[in-house]
């Protein structure tokens, strides 16, 4: 994740996924922001620069990216945190990354 900023309420930044298993995805829908009032945002994909892309499965060192992630918050103010929660099973993973 790099290059995060934000303009006219939309938050951006540059994601690349890299899998080093036999199998994985990424999914827009595994992704969230977390505002500083705990709210959470989707990512969005239509707003200008903003990457179109769906559901790619990948794996043995592959990547996907880098994409332009957009998310809509209800506000921009810090903390911005965002969550990645892959549908990897009821007992899988959530991993939190602080953006500012």
């Amino acid at each position: 994740m790099s290059n995060v900023s934000d303009a006219n309420g939309i938050v951006r930044m540059e994601v690349t996924f890299r899998n080093a298993s036999d199998a994985t995805h990424a999914d827009p829908s595994d992704l969230q922001l977390v505002d500083a009032k705990h709210q959470t945002s989707p990512t969005v994909q239509d707003a200008p620069g903003c990457s179109h892309w769906a559901r790619t499965e990948f794996n043995n060192g592959a990547k996907l990216g880098p994409l332009t992630i957009c998310f809509r918050p209800a506000s921009t103010a810090a903390p911005l945190t965002l969550r990645w929660a892959p549908d990897m099973g009821f007992f899988c993973c959530k991993a939190d990354l602080k953006l500012r």
